[in-house]
């Protein structure tokens, strides 16, 4: 019988790795019969019943969870897990169900799928073609699927208020990277006898911990739920070892039995959440009424978030002294692409290539089509040029050591280079055909125009902590109060919060514009030293410039000098023009400031109490790999979505995302491993660990 007590807590055990990001993912080999029913070829098995797919999956995995019964009077989030995606039939089948059966505005179906073979996009569409009726669901799925790229990617449907979360990787390394809490479990992929690999004491491990869950606020004490396809005695076994009561019921058509059940918490000795997680990981503060929720920054970071609150039907209050986009998010043109790592930072790379593919279906959606008549965003691509020795060899080097698909990113030679840029190049690069630029200040408009979101240009002075949450003093008096408080004001967080320790850096930019009838043509963005986009509105932007410790908002003809001279890096007609032009090129330019951290990736989620933190966890200074299971001390009500640097407009959709499902307890769009790689406490932690904390804070 399957078993996962252990005599040391899961979070003092070795991490499992993420889902790597190094190797592509396999798409089957598959076998169509006569009636044009896909075949695996390797595990010999069909991906759904030869006698009706589409009846066998909603009686097996919706009637035997109790589904459409469960939904009719659901608020707040359900969850869904599935090892399997395999056609994405039982994932728009639930769908059209929860269109017929949830009635309630703040109910939000989040369906998570494990698959380590999957379809292209055209296998996927001749596999779903068997079923007409789901054409309207169907196409929706197609507009969104990702490119096979191993690890977390997030889809979502506002507007149908459901979410998909495709995890390409091996169901053993993906489930102790998924957050729960999960309501209903679907166990689907080949049969235990064909693929015994999947059926694994990984598989019911991982469900037993998932499957643990406090209270819902809304429903109360309701059970996770599992149903499959299968009457397998090691299925039967492992689950009862997970602690699910199971029991073997009639199955469908040719299919003698299959396994239904519900989890039974109390069964056998359970563990607190905190041994389950890291405790920093835990989410304690989740918002539990109706009152309106202040975000400080009206940037990218805040004006997402924003967005992201008021779909889950949260009411929002916006407040930035400045105005709407008016700091680093208020160029005219910003680069929508990432610079992935060539070394062996993987949680890096990782996040990226999951916030870049969840950004470009993002802009669609609030932007609209970018076609050549769209003001707004264009997906031209984007050129990371080779433009010196050490860069070519950090290409070099991610080329060789990363597997990912030409359509996100391929390298060009010189040649190639040239008729991509519309200009001749002294070197290859990288290029990412779908990326391009976007106007970040239009984003952030569009994005705040929504009924459940209000702005004010107000300043915030100082933050103060009360019983019911917050109490927000602005500089004219006026006093605020809110249970859940967002600060995505970037370095402007550090004087709200003079106790929190953020290492932040302010870095300022600018960017120089510069008149394109004196230039070289210009088919898409290119990226050397500094970046330069296509025109937009009669004028080019290049930039920035990258002073750090330097605080002046005027503009410098010293900074638009050192933009020119990058030129170079664009090519031997660029370079020339630098030399006969000059400062002759310029027509303006304008001053931003960005936030950066240590790392260079942004700061996510709840805020820890500094002190309490070090004094509670100070034996990690002695021994960082013994953890105490005992709760990360955090400030209740206080969330962080800052530290996007130049990236803001690949990162700052998933980070929203990220935020909004963490404030609301619900599972995350990203892997553990990444969600604390994005953590707001972990500098606070390294440098304890490293004894390097500044006196006062380090005694505790």
């Amino acid at each position: 019988m399957s078993s996962i007590s252990s005599d040391q807590p899961a979070s003092h055990q070795p991490a499992p790795d993420t889902p790597s990001s190094n190797q592509a993912p396999s798409a089957p080999d598959l076998l169509w019969n006569d009636d044009g029913l896909p075949l695996s070829r390797e595990f010999d098995d069909p991906y759904f019943s030869v006698d009706n797919g589409l009846e066998e999956s909603r009686y097996v995995f919706l009637q035997h969870n109790g589904l459409p019964p469960r939904w009719s009077g659901w608020q707040g989030d359900f969850s869904i897990v599935e090892t399997g995606f395999g056609t994405g039939l039982n994932f728009l089948m639930t769908w059209e169900s929860w269109r017929q059966s949830s009635k309630h505005d703040s109910a939000w179906l989040h369906f998570t799928s494990i698959e380590k073979f999957p379809l292209t996009l055209s296998q996927l569409q001749q596999a779903l073609a068997l079923w007409p009726q789901l054409n309207e669901l169907s196409a929706q799925l197609f507009a969104q699927y990702p490119l096979p790229v191993a690890g977390f990617h997030r889809l979502v449907w506002p507007e149908e208020r459901i979410s998909l979360t495709l995890i390409f990787a091996d169901v053993k390394e993906a489930l102790p990277q998924l957050s729960g809490p999960v309501h209903a479990w679907y166990l689907d992929g080949f049969a235990p006898s064909k693929n015994p690999q999947m059926w694994s004491e990984e598989l019911f491990s991982g469900m037993r911990r998932l499957s643990q869950r406090q209270p819902d606020q809304y429903q109360g004490e309701q059970p996770a739920t599992v149903a499959t396809f299968t009457s397998a005695g090691i299925v039967r076994r492992g689950l009862l070892g997970a602690g699910f009561n199971v029991k073997r019921v009639p199955g469908y058509g040719r299919k003698r039995e299959m396994l239904a059940g519900s989890f039974n918490r109390r069964q056998g000795p359970e563990l607190a959440p905190c041994f389950l997680h890291k405790p920093w990981l835990l989410q304690q503060n989740t918002q539990a009424d109706d009152a309106e929720i202040v975000v400080i920054g009206a940037g990218l970071a805040g004006a997402t978030t924003a967005r992201a609150l008021a779909e889950r039907g949260l009411k929002v209050h916006v407040i930035d002294a400045a105005g709407i986009a008016q700091q680093a998010s208020g160029n005219p043109q910003g680069g929508l692409y990432v610079k992935l790592a060539a070394g062996d930072n993987a949680i890096h790379t990782d996040f990226y290539l999951a916030a870049f593919q969840y950004a470009l279906p993002y802009m669609r959606r609030y932007l609209g089509a970018a076609d050549a008549d769209n003001p707004y965003w264009s997906q031209c691509g984007v050129l990371q040029l080779a433009y010196d020795d050490k860069e070519a060899q950090r290409q070099l080097k991610f080329s060789q050591t990363r597997s990912l698909p030409e359509a996100l990113v391929q390298p060009l030679d010189q040649t190639q280079a040239g008729k991509i840029a519309g200009a001749p190049q002294q070197s290859g690069g990288l290029f990412f055909p779908q990326a391009g630029w976007v106007s970040p200040a239009d984003l952030c408009r569009t994005l705040l125009q929504h009924t459940n979101i209000r702005f004010t240009q107000r300043q915030v002075s100082t933050l103060q902590q009360i019983p019911q949450g917050w109490q927000i003093q602005c500089s004219n008096g006026t006093i605020l109060q809110s249970s859940q408080l967002v600060l995505a004001c970037a370095n402007a967080a550090t004087n709200l919060l003079p106790e929190a320790y953020l290492p932040l850096k302010r870095i300022r930019g600018q960017l120089s514009y510069l008149n394109p009838a004196q230039t070289p043509a210009l088919h898409t963005v290119l990226c050397g030293r500094s970046y330069i986009a296509p025109a937009r509105n009669g004028r080019l932007c290049l930039g920035a410039t990258y002073n750090l410790r330097d605080d002046d908002t005027q503009l410098r003809d010293s900074d638009h000098q050192t933009n020119l001279d990058h030129l170079p890096d664009f090519g031997p007609q660029w370079q020339d023009l630098n030399k006969q032009q000059g400062m002759k090129l310029i027509l303006g330019g304008r001053v931003g400031f960005r936030c950066t951290t240590p790392d260079y990736l942004p700061m996510v989620g709840a805020v820890p109490e500094s002190r309490g933190f070090v004094h509670r966890f100070s034996g990690l200074v002695r021994n960082a790999k013994r953890i105490p299971a005992k709760a990360a001390p955090q400030y209740p009500g206080l969330w962080l979505n800052i530290g996007h640097g130049s990236r803001g407009l690949a990162s700052a959709p998933l980070c929203a995302e990220l935020l909004v499902q963490q404030m609301l307890g619900a599972p995350l769009p990203v892997a553990l491993d990444v969600a604390e790689a994005l953590w707001p406490g972990r500098f606070l932690l390294r440098d304890m660990v490293r004894r390097k904390l500044p006196p006062e804070l380090a005694q505790g």
